[in-house]
């Protein structure tokens, strides 16, 4: 009998669970598959709770501020006066000096920077200012009776009235030229104003036309709203006898037809050389010559409550009141602020306007 126990011990011997190969190649353990849990997936969960609405407001809107710098006019007016000197206008004269001083006070009282001078209508005299002084200003002592005295003409004089070509040469080369004998009376920053007093018309050679014309080019282009011309004559169309001269010939004041003419082409006054005075013309003209300006427009439309304005002249600042008296009022169709009571920015000022405006 055989023994085969031996080689099933050999061949038992020679595999590894292993390795398989007795050993010979790496060692590949067996792992267990991994054993997986089921997820379970479910539809996203919505809180339909009402919340409350998120309201979205524009930020609050800011007004801004502006600030407008004005300079207001230097108030300088040269003065011409044309006066005739004929023997019928003696009373009339001195009627004139008599208002004299009210005329000058109320110039003062406007803060006018005036010089004035006197011309006859005489040809002779070619437009040359009479008298010493020749040109009275606000710093001449006794103003009033040097005044007299250049209207104060001799007894016999021509009798050819030119009253407008006088004043052409009282107020051009050679009489205006450097060494002239007007040569300082026409400022270059100053208004310009020409008063003839008479009681005849004016005999010039030339056209209204072109004297209107001459007069209103005299301060240069875009300038001639700073020339006026005013007459103290006959008033038009019948003329007048001039109180206490009606028994008298020849007393009639003739309708100053070419003077009334020239006056209204250049926006000046008109009055009667047959007042009893001539109070009340003169201070119409006195104003009318007050070149400060009393409107001040505006950049933008304001908040009205917010306006504020300050005048500063020189190193003063002063805040004026909101007042039709004595201060400001805003006139909403012209965008401006104005000034008419009884207070008016001095020459030469800064009018300085601070306001609110709304965004658009």
């Amino acid at each position: 009998m055989r023994r085969v126990l031996p080689l099933l011990l050999l061949v038992g011997a020679g595999c590894d669970r292993v390795g398989r190969e007795n050993g010979r190649t790496n060692a590949v353990p067996e792992v267990a598959p991994p054993r997986l849990s089921p997820v379970e997936v479910k539809p996203p969960r919505i809180d339909r709770a009402t919340v409350g609405r998120v309201k979205v407001i524009d930020p609050p809107r800011v007004d801004a501020t502006q600030i407008d710098l004005l300079r207001q006019a230097d108030g300088v007016v040269d003065i011409l006066w044309v006066v005739d000197d004929s023997g019928s206008m003696v009373n009339e004269r001195r009627r004139l000096v008599n208002n004299f001083n009210r005329f000058v006070q109320e110039l003062i009282a406007l803060r006018v920077d005036f010089q004035m001078g006197v011309i006859s209508i005489v040809s002779n005299d070619g437009g040359r200012l009479r008298g010493t002084p020749r040109i009275i200003d606000n710093r001449t002592p006794n103003a009033r009776a040097v005044f007299e005295a250049n209207t104060t003409f001799p007894a016999s004089r021509s009798r050819w009235e030119q009253g407008l070509r006088m004043a052409e040469f009282a107020l051009t080369p050679p009489n205006t030229s450097p060494g002239g004998p007007n040569a300082s009376f026409l400022r270059p920053n100053a208004a310009l104003a020409v008063i003839v007093v008479t009681n005849e018309d004016d005999s010039s050679f030339g056209t209204t036309e072109y004297f209107g014309r001459l007069f209103r080019t005299l301060k240069g282009k875009g300038n001639e709203n700073l020339v006026s011309f005013s007459i103290i004559g006959g008033p038009v169309p019948n003329g007048c006898v001039p109180p206490g001269e009606a028994a008298f010939y020849g007393s009639l004041a003739e309708p100053s037809y070419r003077y009334v003419e020239i006056a209204t082409r250049t926006g000046g006054i008109v009055g009667s050389i047959c007042d009893a005075s001539f109070e009340q013309t003169l201070l119409r003209i006195a104003q009318a010559l007050n070149t400060l300006k009393r409107v001040f427009p505006m950049t933008v439309t304001p908040i009205v409550s917010s306006i504020r304005v300050t005048v500063i002249d020189g190193a003063t600042s002063t805040p004026v009141p909101r007042d039709d008296v004595t201060g400001w009022q805003y006139r909403a169709d012209t965008n401006s602020v104005v000034f008419l009571g009884t207070y008016v920015p001095p020459p030469g000022s800064t009018v300085r306007i601070e306001y609110a405006f709304a965004r658009p």
